[in-house]
Order: C-alpha cells, then sequence, then structure tokens
C-alpha cells in the first residue's frame, strides 16, 4: 500500500491540522475597510528602518508576542485525516519530538497496529512499512518531495507543534486591527500573510505563495482550538493545504499531548525488509 509512506511523510512534516473540532474563530483576512482603525509598521528587504525608529522596534516586539511554545520534549496522539488524488484515509500517529535533534512517529491503522514507523532527524529521514516490508532511507529531499514544502528539522519540528513558520524578522511588516494582526513576510522561500487573534496574538491563518511564480506553488495552515500550556497555548486541531504537483490535505485532531518528559523513541530495522533509498 505505497499511500502509507506518503501518509507518513505528511504526518511527520504537517503534524498540525484538524477539521473534526470547530477551530476558534479565524479573522478576515482584508482590511480594506477603512472605518476600523490600524496601526502599521514594516522593513524592507535589507531590514533597513522603512518608517520611524520606533516603529522598527514595534515589528520586532510585535513578532516576539506572536505564540510561541518553548519546549524541550513533545509528546502527542493525533487522529488524523490525510487527501490526495481523491482518495482519503484515516488513522493515528503518535509523535515524540526532542527539539533541535529528532522526530519520531508511529502511524496506527484503523484496527489499531502499527503500519508504519519514522524517525527524522537534522540530516535523515528513515521510514520503516511494515505492510510492504519496506525499509526507507532518505535525506530531506524525500519529505519535500512528498510534500511540495521546503522543510528542515527546525521548520519541520515548528509545524508539529504549531509554531509559526516561515517569518523573515528583517522583512516583514505588520497591520493590526482591534481584535486582529496581519505579519506579512517575505523569506527566500514565501510570501507569508499570517492573520492571528488579539489580545493573546494566537495564530489563526498563514497562507503561503512561492517567491517564484514559475514554481506554482502554494500552502494554507489554519490553527485553532487552543490550550493552555507553560506560558504558551497548544493548537490542537489543524487543517494544512498544499497545492504544488497535487493537493494534498491533512487534517489533524490531537487526542492528547505533553511537553517536557521523557521520551521512548524506539526504531529498528526488522529483517528481511528490502531497503529503498
Amino acid at each position: 500500500m505505497k499511500y502509507i509512506t506518503l501518509v507518513l511523510s505528511a504526518a511527520l512534516i504537517l503534524a498540525s491540522c484538524n477539521s473534526a473540532k470547530k477551530a476558534q474563530r479565524t479573522p478576515p483576512v482584508s482590511v480594506a475597510d477603512s472605518s476600523v482603525k490600524t496601526e502599521t509598521a514594516s522593513t524592507d528587504d535589507t531590514g533597513s528602518k522603512k518608517d520611524s525608529a520606533a516603529a522598527m522596534e514595534t515589528i520586532s516586539s510585535v513578532l516576539e508576542k506572536l505564540n510561541h511554545i518553548e519546549y524541550t520534549t513533545f509528546s502527542g496522539r493525533a487522529a488524523v485525516t490525510y487527501k490526495a488524488k481523491g482518495d482519503s484515509k484515516n488513522f493515528d500517529i503518535k509523535l515524540q519530538i526532542h527539539k533541535d535533534s529528532l522526530i519520531w512517529a508511529s502511524v496506527i491503522g484503523p484496527l489499531g497496529i502499527e503500519v508504519a514507523r519514522g524517525i527524522i532527524t537534522e540530516d535523515s529521514v528513515r521510514i520503516i512499512n511494515k505492510l510492504n516490508k519496506q525499509y526507507i532511507s532518505s535525506s530531506y529531499v524525500y519529505l519535500q518531495e512528498q510534500l511540495g514544502l521546503p522543510l528542515d528539522l527546525g521548520t519541520l519540528q515548528d509545524l508539529l507543534v504549531g509554531n509559526p513558520v516561515f517569518i523573515d524578522k528583517t522583512n516583514s511588516s505588520y497591520t493590526k486591527l482591534d481584535d486582529t494582526l496581519q505579519v506579512t513576510s517575505r523569506t527566500k522561500f514565501f510570501r507569508n500573510l499570517l492573520n492571528a487573534m488579539l489580545p493573546d496574538y494566537l495564530p489563526a491563518t498563514s497562507k503561503l505563495d512561492d517567491v517564484d511564480a514559475g514554481r506554482n506553488r502554494s500552502a494554507e495552515l489554519t490553527y485553532g482550538d487552543y490550550e493552555k500550556v507553560n506560558n504558551a497555548q497548544f493548537p490542537k486541531s489543524r487543517r494544512i493545504n498544499v497545492k504544488y504537483k497535487t493537493d494534498i490535505e491533512i487534517h489533524l485532531d490531537y487526542k492528547s499531548f505533553t511537553f517536557n518528559e521523557a521520551l521512548n523513541t524506539p526504531f529498528s530495522v526488522p529483517k528481511g525488509y528490502k531497503t529503498k533509498k
């Protein structure tokens, strides 16, 4: 069943997406209503001041206020729906993350049986497909090709725990309404329009458009169902839509999660498995 490797890749990359639970209110994208009071500030591509020095400081402080979970380890179990090429699959995934070190995942099928296991480090991707008795050993190119997103370990871990991604602090601007913050940012990969809910600066949607129009690549991330944890809030439900060489939609609903506890990340390749690079 070829979809298992695709599913595991998607789950490892974007374990942050859900429609099962009703997400929190999503702020509007448009800011055309001139009757609403707004504040704006921005920087140019080189990070030089485009407005006043005070405005530059305000941009930095605004970005620092965005909800961001600081942690050492993360464990969670989530229900996942994966849709691609007209096909839809439902499964559970167990995740173990050690920040800046590794991501471990186990895919559980409908009958409660583990069908795949994967581990990602800074420079490698390894997946055991138990249905096909296949072992995949690759670099991040494998994941990037499956999802069409430029991923490294740090970005992938942020996606999994629900932190905002693809934001360049030296090339950003913002518009603040009464209850909505809109941040526009340009990185070497994407133009990002991030909408956050005030007063808690909780990311709600992030729309990504490739800076290279010829690639015709875009993605939309939706965050919701926040729950307070430590000094931040964890978005238990998320949806991620990726449009690139094919359309992929992933919904994820965390059933349980913990931070900063001991991890258990067993990984060994059974005898007789065929290796695919």
